[in-house]
């Protein structure tokens, strides 16, 4: 198998799974946020948990450490798998279901996790200039593959399909806020697009008769 093939099935792998987006990044849908507010030992309500930092598991830990360091005292992760199960979560907050205390470094801190979300088609809105990138990268690759296009421009193409993947919910945006990340999506496909016009029509001038 020679290198135009490999590259051209890599691009179109990512091409595939771009235009899944709807299940590759169905994580997006599925969002757990967490708040916090310091308060005093005496501001606990006697039916609400204390619970000590130290004796919570890692993934408990690190979504209350977040939390609490976040500059607005809110914490969100995207994935029902990522949620640390010591916690509850719901559209409400009760003492012991998604109401808490923490004891964290020598303070207490109002501790409330929530399920949150919206309607699916929100999200399929919010996905769609990845699966504009993702059928663009498909017909780059298809073209790359029957050798009307190169692989380095198949393979250049895909980069930014990788980095959709990287910096997305699947990693619960790293880097961008998710609407930076659609704006990111939206300015990626302008970019393609307008890279591949102008290679067509540079392709154009050079077949041209003189």
């Amino acid at each position: 198998m020679n290198r135009r093939v490999i590259l051209s099935l890599f691009a179109l792998l990512v091409a595939f799974s771009l235009v899944g987006a709807p299940i590759t990044m169905a994580d997006w849908g599925e969002q757990a946020t967490f708040s916090s507010e310091r308060i005093e030992k005496s501001d606990i309500q006697g039916d609400t948990p204390l619970l000590q930092y130290d004796s919570l598991s890692n993934s408990a830990q690190d979504a209350v450490r977040r939390t609490i360091e976040s500059p607005d005292g809110h914490y969100t992760v995207f994935g029902n798998e990522d949620r640390p199960d010591r916690f509850f979560y719901s559209d409400y907050a009760a003492p012991g279901q998604g109401l808490y205390a923490i004891a964290y470094e020598g303070q207490y801190y109002r501790f409330t996790t929530y399920a949150s979300g919206g309607f699916p088609f929100v999200y399929w809105l919010y996905q769609l200039p990845f699966i504009i990138y993702g059928l663009i990268l498909g017909g780059v690759s298809y073209t790359s593959l029957q050798g009307r296009t190169t692989a380095r421009t198949a393979a250049l193409t895909a980069v930014p399909g990788i980095a959709f993947h990287r910096l997305g919910p699947e990693f619960d945006f790293p880097l961008l806020t998710p609407m930076q990340f659609v704006g990111f999506g939206v300015l990626a496909v302008i970019l393609v697009l307008i890279g591949l016009l102008w290679a067509s029509l540079r392709e154009t001038t050079i077949m041209a008769p003189n």
